[in-house]
Parts: structure tokens; C-alpha cells; sequence
């Protein structure tokens, strides 16, 4: 069996009531910062593990283009490492103990739904993503040709219809002004 790898003991913490030169950082220091960022994805949690203040990271990485460089690589194989996790967990779910009058007696997979849907929708938004409202389909180019060609028609039979009901109407409207 072999045993995990450790990483070297960080350095001791600098004292809180000053900040170190950034000269002072050694370079056993900073891979052991990049060694945690790369595992976590964190910066904070990898700052605190290489016990080294985050604005002093900051600082140099804004100063030293190279350490910038490993910065974001380190930090893209934590986000990596992250997503893989969350891939294993929604496909693979995690073991949770039952317990039944206190004593353990056996474990169950619990999956985690949400999550495989967000890694669904972060991965195939087109299929996965949010659904927009759809507006009405548009017509058929040969029934919108042919309903543009039958309005002449449909206004000519409205006409003819005023047309018949003309005198009807006219009657109607001497009714009134004599009855009324």
C-alpha cells in the first residue's frame, strides 16, 4: 500500500503586525501556495495552508509576470479538479451511513439531482439551459401569399355586402326617426 504524498511543512507564519518584504518570499513558500491552489481552487484556503497573507500574494502577482502565469494555471487545475468532483459526485452520488437506534447498520448512494442539472446546464445550455418564450410560429410563405391575395376579393364581399344592406338600413334608420 502506498501512502499519499505530503507536501513540505510550510514556512512559519509571518507576524501579524507586519508584512514581510515580498524578497523575503522564498520560492519553497510559493509552491507550496501553487501546490494548494492547484488542489483547492481557492486562494484563500491555499493562503492560509502556505501561511502566507493573501494581499502579500496579490501583491506579487501583480508585480512578478512568471508567478502570475503559475498563479493562473495553479488556479485552473483547482477549478478543474472541482468540476471533476462535482462530476463524480452527481454520477457516482456519496455514501451516507443509516443509523437505526444508534448503531450503524448499513449505508445507502444518495445522488445529488441539483447538481447534475447544473453541470447538465453549464455544459449543454442549448439543451439544458432556460427556456426562452417562444413567439408564434411563422405562417407558410404559400398561405401568407395567398391570404395577401384574397384581400381584394375579402374587400370587394365586404362592399357588395354594404351595398345590399344599404336600403335595408335606410329604412331602418326613417323607422326610427319617425317612431322615435
Amino acid at each position: 500500500m502506498t501512502r499519499p504524498v505530503r507536501s513540505p511543512a510550510p514556512d512559519p507564519a509571518p507576524p501579524l503586525d507586519r508584512e514581510p518584504p515580498q524578497r523575503g518570499l522564498s520560492e519553497l513558500v510559493l509552491k507550496n501556495f501553487l501546490h494548494f491552489l492547484a488542489r483547492s481552487g481557492s486562494v484563500t484556503f491555499a493562503a492560509t495552508r502556505a501561511s502566507l497573507e493573501r494581499r502579500t500574494l496579490y501583491r506579487r502577482r501583480a508585480s512578478d509576470e512568471a508567478f502570475a502565469a503559475q498563479w493562473d494555471e495553479a488556479l485552473q487545475l483547482g477549478i478543474d479538479r472541482l468540476q471533476d468532483d462535482a462530476m463524480q459526485r452527481a454520477l457516482h452520488g456519496t455514501e451516507r451511513p443509516l443509523y437505526r437506534n444508534g448503531k450503524h447498520v448499513g449505508s445507502t448512494q444518495q445522488y445529488d439531482n441539483k447538481l447534475l442539472q447544473f453541470l447538465l446546464r453549464a455544459h449543454r445550455p442549448e439543451v439544458y439551459g432556460a427556456r426562452q418564450p417562444s413567439a408564434a410560429p411563422p405562417l407558410p410563405f404559400d398561405l401568407a401569399q395567398r391570404l395577401a391575395a384574397s384581400a381584394p376579393r375579402a374587400d370587394a364581399y365586404d362592399e357588395a355586402k354594404r351595398a345590399a344592406n344599404a336600403p335595408t338600413e335606410k329604412r331602418n334608420a326613417k323607422s326610427k326617426k319617425q317612431g322615435g
